[in-house]
């Protein structure tokens, strides 16, 4: 009898020391990239080597990603390519060093044509957490991941999700008895005078001497400014000056009626190594 007592309380344990891993496991989504072998290079287009270290999940080994720059020489790039594309609504970037500088997440689909949804020289979280993107990408065939600011971040964890939602609950209202209303009579109301609506005013309309800046990226993407002949002509120069060896790897260029949403200014920063061709279309607005 007590050999049997024995063996029951021994068995209880081991439930007990199973149950908690086992919780917890179910609790994490399974990413697109665990345990995948990531590719390193300049850019996407231009492969270096392969890591592991952001996709084993395993906090203490990370990968030294250098600050973007213009050198076919410097590996400054992670991507990877899927199979088949496939869809994304949440991502992991963890960076054990973040100071706030600012990163680019792309998606590219299968035409090689960069997604509008990517996370373009943005702050993000930087954390050990998964964050939802703003709206779910379909068609992603490649990532690919810069920064812009440290001299080298440490990537401890890169990952990507497509975590299906839990469904809702609707909960069973019990029917309850409504006593039947007294009915009283219908007053006469008075209509309130409509309130005089003052148009907004119409913003004044650029005029001059301007110019439509197509920029072709080296992905396919074409980026289109409606510019003044000034701002197009500082494009040029900087552009030509990078050429020739001096200058800034970025250009920032002003969005102005393209700002839409609660900011103050928007700029597209336009990468120099990137660009595969530029077209400027001229015309005079009175």
């Amino acid at each position: 009898m007590k050999k049997k007592l024995l063996g029951f309380i021994v068995l209880c344990l081991l439930v007990l020391s199973v149950a908690p891993n086992l919780t917890k496991a179910a609790e994490s989504p399974m990413g697109l990239l665990d345990g995948k072998v990531i590719d390193t290079g300049s850019s996407y287009n231009n492969k270096k080597g392969t890591t592991t270290a952001v996709t084993d999940n395993n906090d203490s080994t990370v990968f030294s990603l250098v600050s973007e720059r213009s050198d076919t020489s410097v590996t400054d790039t992670l991507f990877y390519t899927f199979t088949t594309p496939l869809s994304i609504n949440s991502y992991k970037l963890y960076i054990p060093n973040y100071t706030g500088g600012t990163v680019s997440i792309f998606f590219i689909d299968n035409n090689g044509t960069t997604i509008a949804q990517s996370i373009s020289h943005s702050v993000i979280p930087g954390d050990n957490n998964i964050y939802s993107l703003s709206s779910p990408i379909t068609n992603v065939k490649t990532v690919v991941v810069w920064q812009y600011s440290a001299p080298s971040y440490n990537v401890a964890e890169f990952n990507l999700y497509n975590i299906e939602p839990e469904p809702t609950v609707t909960p069973t209202v019990e029917p309850t008895f409504t006593p039947e209303p007294t009915i009283e009579p219908t007053p006469t109301v008075t209509p309130a005078p409509s309130p005089t609506v003052t148009p907004s005013p119409t913003p004044e309309q650029p005029t001059g001497d301007r110019a439509i800046l197509v920029v072709t990226m080296n992905t396919g993407l074409e980026k289109e400014f409606d510019l003044s002949m000034t701002e197009v002509n500082a494009f040029i120069a900087w552009y030509e000056n990078k050429q020739s060896g001096s200058g800034t790897a970025s250009y920032a260029i002003d969005k102005h009626d393209n700002n839409k949403g609660p900011f103050t200014n928007r700029k597209d920063y336009v990468i120099f190594d990137k660009i595969l061709t530029f077209s400027v279309d001229e015309y005079s607005a009175e």
